[in-house]
């Protein structure tokens, strides 16, 4: 039984998919002392340091309604899809001009280079959500029963991150500043999104535009999730879903319409 030359690309760009994230997992923590539990520590790290800053000095809690009384578990639940999201774009922003031997090889499907790292920071963030919930059920505050959420925050989480990846790698292509005016307007979107203060706290006509923010609806989508609570409306994933949408859709579309061109810029 002969194999279509399509399913035999398709295959072998799977494979390659799987290698290339494994080297950017691997390369991350390549001649460190603690290697691989640098993937523990880190997320450990940004939740004491943000919930010493928010919850002790500034006495910032979690509010009513919010699911939980501990600042640090809702704190960490909307820290998860943020550190992964982050990750991916930031990354993403260099994955073509810091492989350019491999860009410049015409057969080489340089977009992969893009799916990796976004797969690499969801991998992270996979480790560091096992090490969340067995928290959460050290605490009694673990719900399994709401974490099917997560099937549809997950996707679309990946979704705007590659998109937004995608656009932002081939913009840096022509544009080396990118990458630095991604991490201030990243740095500005943390802030912008109810992460470390619950949306309540926000006056009625910012929380308006708040809600329109993308982020808003993931956060909330996984602190549904894992603190067992309900799917929300879909007035409220409306934001999320457009946005996820359409970011993958223009940032495949931009990307495919520049590839031709990569290897000439870089």
């Amino acid at each position: 039984m002969s194999i279509h030359p399509t399913e035999t690309k398709l295959r072998h760009s799977f494979f390659l998919l799987g290698e290339f994230t494994r080297r950017d997992f691997k390369g991350r923590y390549a001649g460190s002392v603690m290697g691989f539990l640098w993937s523990f520590v880190q997320p450990l790290w940004s939740l004491a340091l943000f919930t010493f800053l928010f919850s002790t000095v500034m006495k910032v809690s979690p509010g009513i309604g919010e699911r939980t009384d501990h600042f640090a578990i809702f704190l960490f639940c909307g820290l998860l899809p943020w550190m992964a999201t982050q990750e991916g774009i930031i990354r993403a922003t260099t994955a073509i001009t810091e492989n350019a031997a491999l860009v410049k090889k015409m057969s080489f499907p340089s977009g992969l280079l893009v799916w990796a790292v976004v797969l690499a920071a969801l991998l992270h963030e996979a480790i560091a959500l096992v090490l969340f919930l067995v928290v959460l059920g050290a605490v009694g505050q673990l719900s399994l029963a709401s974490l099917w959420i997560l099937l549809i925050a997950v996707p679309l989480q990946v979704a705007l991150t590659a998109g937004l990846g995608f656009l932002a790698a081939a913009i840096n292509v022509f544009f080396r500043d990118t990458a630095q005016i991604n991490s201030m307007l990243l740095q500005g979107w943390f802030y912008l999104t109810p992460i470390v203060y619950p949306l309540s706290l926000v006056p009625e006509r910012f929380g308006k535009y708040l809600a329109l923010n993308p982020l808003t609806a993931l956060v909330a989508l996984y602190r549904e999730a894992l603190l067992g609570g309900t799917m929300p409306s879909l007035d409220t994933l409306l934001p999320l879903s457009i946005a996820s949408v359409s970011a993958l859709v223009v940032g495949i579309w931009v990307f495919g319409r520049l590839k031709p061109v990569f290897a000439d810029e870089i």
